[in-house]
């Protein structure tokens, strides 16, 4: 119903994808938790990403506790000094022998000033022991959560909330949440003089669809970043995929993605290959050591040391392999193995930045827009095989406007020339004579399954409605529409999980002749959007809460440290928004149930009611022989 209503179709290649996704997603969650699947403590190689996002909690909660650790040490200082008698600057007075009545005063004037700032005093100490910003507002702490999928700045929200509700005042900060997208500049930044901390999710914007909303959220946090209070900013952190760090955070996390790439990614490391002209043996400029490949990891050399026949390869015919062979996006470190460089200016440009061909995962988002829209400019310009598309006509602006307005108009014509028998329907011998004009490499097999995807009332035939809804998607987006084959006895579809070395492999390699790859690539946008909002967003979420957990317990911790264990507290004993998650909800199940009916039931009695149109249709013309269509009248008006 959700499909027929909104006509969005996923096809058995996103199901095949996206289930690879979820499979790779579980090895990234284990490498940020530090556990396996099954409970297991991963080894300690293993435990660098947990071991990051604890280190920053630690740094943060080091903001929290600094009030308390400040008041523990003014106590000590009142203690030990009114005890013997001797405050600082008077003990050193004494200590130099000035016991001048005329001293006197003066060192006790001094003493009674470190009396009154010595919480101040305190708090600076500390600071300068532990390398944080001295110019921070000396009050409690505001963390500010943002990312650009709202489930996950609310969630982290909660979680932190929950675990710092029973902490003590002295101890406590609040939390706020936002869009970095939308709104979190506005409503929170101005939140730095009360020194906040600012933790934001960046999507994975190496993904032609998150490349914009990824530059949004990074002028979020670079605005948020450059807001002063006495020459102070917030410190703020950015946990994401793209290994680009922002040059006004405190602090980048890089998440390790552990999926292939798309085809967008492996366009554009073979466009870069291309362009650099990367000639391994004729420059010079490039040489693989041949002792490169001994100092390589195991896994690597067995993997390119012989080609599919067996054969031994050189140096060069393993680094293209190496190029072409779409491996997940770390492929950095095997490459600085196998290449050195001759010659900073020529290599740079071969590489396009110091990570080697692995270009997307340190390029900002703004260097990545600027290349994928040359890409797409490319690619439609070769498409459409016109010249310069950089210079705007206003005149065929407005042509184009007028045509999408009579657009209707225009597919009644083409769809009344397709009818070729006038039954007001298309059937699969009409579609797939008229759609082999318009592009003769289409298979057959490809035509019975975008016929049957397009035919969303299962009828067999399209009517006007499902034609041009067909009609409106590009030529990508329809050669993607393969419809889902296997499926339980429950009708829920069963897909393995895709074995492409990069996203696309597949699509790419059957696409008919003339098909862009670029554009190709545009059809996975949908995949992208569902892999950001399931999968990198689900990441990112727990990372935060791994960094936030590790505050918590910093916290937590400290109070039965300094009091031999009278003043601690749970930081898992809480009444927290958390608790929404049990709440009644509003509407009811049987409510819910009954408009899941209504809505089924609805959708049975649209499908009757164009089987009855459809075979009255026949029926009349059976009976008068005349195509009503056409717009002639039957033989009985006639003779009316």
């Amino acid at each position: 119903i959700f499909s027929y209503i909104t006509g969005l179709i996923i096809n058995e290649l996103y199901l095949q994808t996206f289930e690879r996704l979820n499979v790779d997603n579980i090895k990234a969650l284990e490498r940020i938790v530090g556990v396996d699947r099954k409970g297991t403590k991963l080894h300690d190689t293993l435990l660098h990403k947990e071991a990051e996002l604890r280190a920053a909690g630690d740094i943060w909660s080091e903001h929290i506790l600094e009030n308390a650790k400040a008041y523990i040490m003014t106590i000590i200082y009142i203690v030990v000094t009114v005890t013997i008698g001797y405050p600082l600057i008077s003990g050193i007075a004494d200590a130099a022998g000035l016991r001048d009545e005329r001293y006197y005063y003066i060192t006790r004037f001094f003493d009674s000033l470190i009396y009154i700032w010595l919480p101040q005093i305190n708090v600076m100490i500390l600071r300068i022991i532990q390398g944080r910003n001295k110019r921070h507002r000396m009050v409690g702490r505001t963390v500010v959560i943002g990312d650009p999928c709202p489930w996950v700045a609310q969630s982290a929200e909660a979680f932190l909330s929950k675990i710092f509700a029973c902490s003590y005042s002295i101890a406590g900060l609040n939390v706020l949440s936002g869009n970095p997208a939308d709104h979190l500049v506005h409503r929170h930044t101005h939140r730095v003089v009360r020194g906040s901390l600012l933790v934001c999710g960046r999507p994975d914007g190496r993904l032609t669809a998150l490349t914009t909303l990824e530059a949004s959220t990074c002028l979020a946090v670079n605005q948020a970043s450059s807001i002063q209070s006495i020459g102070g900013t917030c410190e703020s952190i950015t946990i994401g995929h793209n290994k680009s760090k922002l040059p006004l955070s405190a602090k980048a996390i890089f998440l390790e993605s552990f999926r292939p790439q798309f085809l967008c990614e492996k366009l554009l490391v073979e466009s870069e290959v291309k362009s650099a002209d990367m000639s391994l043996t004729a420059t010079g400029n490039l040489k693989v050591t041949p002792s490169a490949f001994s100092e390589a990891p195991e896994d690597f050399r067995e993997k390119f040391a012989t080609s599919d026949k067996g054969d031994s390869l050189n140096a060069s015919q393993r680094l293209r392999m190496l190029i072409t062979s779409g491996d997940a996006l770390n492929t950095s470190q095997r490459l600085k193995t196998l290449i050195t460089r001759r010659g900073s200016a020529q290599a740079q440009a071969t590489s396009g930045n110091d990570d080697g061909l692995d270009s997307t995962s340190h390029r900002s988002s703004a260097a990545l827009i600027g290349a994928y829209a040359n890409m797409e400019k490319e690619a439609r310009s070769k498409a459409s095989k016109v010249g310069d598309h950089n210079k705007f006509d206003i005149d065929a602006i407005i042509e184009e406007m007028i045509k999408e307005r009579k657009g209707v108009d225009k597919y009644r014509k083409i769809f009344e020339e397709i009818d070729a028998d006038g039954s007001g329907e298309l059937d699969f011998d009409e579609f797939v004579e008229a759609y082999k004009k318009i592009n003769p490499d289409v298979s057959l097999p490809q035509l019975e399954q975008m016929f049957k995807e397009a035919d969303l009332d299962g009828g067999g035939t399209l009517d006007f409605d499902e034609f041009v809804e067909m009609a409106k998607l590009p030529q990508v987006e329809v050669l993607g529409k393969l419809s889902v084959k296997n499926r339980d006895d429950r009708g829920l579809a069963q897909v393995m999980p895709s074995k492409e070395r990069y996203f696309g492999e597949e699509l790419r390699k059957t696409a008919p002749k003339g098909t862009g790859a670029f554009l190709m690539s545009q059809s996975q946008h949908l995949v992208m959007e569902l892999y950001e909002s399931r999968i990198a967003s689900m990441q990112r979420f727990v990372a935060m809460t791994v960094m936030f957990h590790q505050m918590g317990s910093r916290v937590q911790n400290f109070f039965p440290n300094i009091s031999f264990g009278y003043l601690g507290y749970r930081m898992d004993r809480t009444h927290s928004i958390m608790r929404i998650a049990t709440t009644a909800s509003p509407v009811s199940g049987a409510d819910v149930r009954d408009r899941m009916v209504e809505l089924l039931l609805r959708h049975k009695i649209q499908k009757a009611v164009t089987l009855f149109s459809r075979k009255y249709v026949e029926w009349r013309n059976v009976k008068y022989g005349v195509n009503r269509s056409r717009g002639n009248t039957p033989l009985s008006e006639k003779s009316e």
